[in-house]
């Protein structure tokens, strides 16, 4: 026979068991509550990571615009170099010194202005318009702010 004890004892197990199953559903409701919660914030770190991946190809693409407009700004400036070192180029100077000086360019002016500008009006191989590139060249090298070039390489 059951004795009233062991009733008791039953009963009070079945009580903890019951306390226990409401306190893990309680448990398991926060859980799947911060799973949905990390879940988003992954899908939201997936996007970031998205967007700085195409940023980084924007300024790859900006980084070798960049150096393609150095290289033709160099290519421009040793076509003057050699240009200035010609028997007609030396009498050059002469005539620009005649010439009434123009007001120097503010800093804030564009130093590349004509170069690509002139590259963009005509192709590479457009003997006039490496001309004028090289005489852009020249003569923004020969305004008083901007005839330090050391500091361009």
């Amino acid at each position: 026979m059951v004795s009233l004890e062991q009733v008791r004892a039953l009963e009070t197990r079945v009580e903890k068991a019951v306390a226990l199953i409401a306190a893990l559903k309680t448990e398991n409701a926060q859980l799947r509550s911060q799973l949905t919660s990390a879940d988003g914030r992954v899908t939201e770190l997936e996007d970031q990571v998205r967007l700085f991946q195409q940023e980084q190809g924007r300024i790859e693409e900006g980084i070798l615009q960049a150096i393609k407009k150095l290289d033709f700004f160099e290519d421009a400036v040793q076509a003057a170099s050699s240009q200035l070192h010609t028997p007609e180029a030396r009498a050059a100077p002469a005539a620009v010194a005649a010439k009434p000086a123009e007001a120097p360019a503010a800093p804030e002016d564009d130093f590349f202005g004509a170069a690509d500008q002139a590259a963009s009006d005509s192709a590479l191989t457009d003997q006039p318009a490496l001309d004028s590139v090289a005489d852009a060249a020249v003569s923004a090298a020969a305004e008083p702010e901007s005839a330090d070039t050391g500091q361009l390489f």
